[in-house]
């Protein structure tokens, strides 16, 4: 079973040891992030290989195309019984299905076994993951966080996020992966939450 993370243990440790994030804890409260459903993980990360190169708005109707095929959420022994042409009809490509259907098989066969992640660490599922065709390190980390609740995860690639920093440590240019680490490493182990608090202010900022 997934492990509930306490975001209000964050919440103070944030408010003791990171001073230039309370102005968003102050404004944006107790984070709300809760864990996916184990029944969801597949989809969760399906969705992360639909939307390879592709605007959200085209990835998630595919999706919702895709969920009328193969169960809402999407269940991978539905997937493997479709077609590779009626799948294409969602709108997806044939290197993207092929990297579905392996999908798939590995969590069909068990090599890939959600119900082993709550007791895996992060490194350990990002190295799993990262085995299958399709999943590239942005997708892995994002499932972490967000679907898994994982406290202390670096998104290193969300341009959101690096932007975030860019505006909060006034820096000139946007940060690195590296960078990034080393402006964060005072937020440990909380930095799914910090990058949660900053997510919140960048979502704001846009509808201003």
């Amino acid at each position: 079973m997934q492990k509930t993370t306490d975001w209000l243990a964050g919440e103070a440790y944030l408010r003791d040891k990171a001073p230039e994030l309370l102005p968003f804890i102050n404004k944006y409260g107790h984070c709300t992030l809760e864990p996916d459903g184990l029944e969801r993980y597949f989809e969760v990360l399906l969705t992360g290989i639909a939307a390879q190169q592709l605007p959200p708005e085209s990835s998630g109707k595919i999706m919702n195309q895709l969920r009328h095929l193969a169960g809402n959420p999407v269940m991978p022994e539905k997937l493997m019984v479709l077609t590779d042409e009626t799948v294409a009809t969602c709108g997806l490509t044939a290197i993207k299905i092929t990297y579905m259907k392996e999908f798939a098989r590995l969590v069909l066969d068990r090599t890939i076994d959600f119900a082993a992640f709550a007791d895996m660490p992060d490194a350990q599922i990002v190295k799993l993951l990262k085995t299958v065709r399709g999943l590239g390190q942005w997708t892995v980390e994002m499932f972490l966080l967000l679907s898994l609740c994982r406290p202390d995860v670096l998104p290193g690639d969300d341009f959101l996020l690096k932007k975030e920093m860019q505006r909060l440590f006034s820096l000139k240019d946007v940060p690195k992966r590296g960078q990034l680490n080393k402006l964060m490493e005072g937020w440990r182990p909380w930095r799914s939450l910090a990058v949660w608090y900053l997510w919140q202010h960048s979502a704001d900022t846009r509808k201003r």
